[in-house]
């Protein structure tokens, strides 16, 4: 389980309660994955919710003959990843490969969504945090094919 201290350093839960926080510590465990070991994969089930511990994950979408393109790197404590977990249809849209030996805090989406569903003020404050990542992230991937096509 993940301890509550570093549950209040995650930044995409800097603004619930110490009850909601209490209650998303229920939802969570810690995860170690050996490098180049896959978290998840582009297009499979999201039924987790990511958070780096420690260690470095490439987030990769798949090109043509089976490779890939990285198009993130989370590298920073407390950087969440794998938000697809609780954005229908719960498929993830790229793969998560670790570069590095990492540790991950996992959060059942099943869980977490009842809580989302249950307490509309918390349900917001995440999926706010949830369209900033999004947004990030997009925006990142299109400077990225800019770099990539135009130099």
């Amino acid at each position: 389980m993940i301890s509550y201290d570093d549950l209040k350093r995650i930044d995409f839960f800097a603004d619930l309660t110490d009850e909601e926080l209490t209650q998303v510590q229920n939802t969570c465990s810690e995860e170690s994955y050996h490098a180049g070991g896959f978290i998840f994969s582009e297009d499979s089930p999201a039924n987790h919710l990511y958070v780096l511990k420690n260690g470095k994950v490439s987030i990769d979408i798949k090109v043509s003959g089976g490779k890939y393109l990285s198009v993130y790197t989370v590298s920073q404590f407390a950087e969440p990843f794998g938000w697809s977990a609780i954005v229908e249809p719960f498929l993830f849209t790229a793969s998560a490969r670790c570069v590095v030996d990492s540790t991950v805090f996992s959060i059942d989406r099943k869980l977490l969504v009842k809580l989302i569903e249950r307490d509309y003020r918390m349900g917001f404050l995440i999926m706010q945090r949830v369209a900033k990542i999004i947004s990030q992230r997009v925006r990142e991937t299109r400077l990225q094919l800019i770099h990539t096509f135009y130099g």
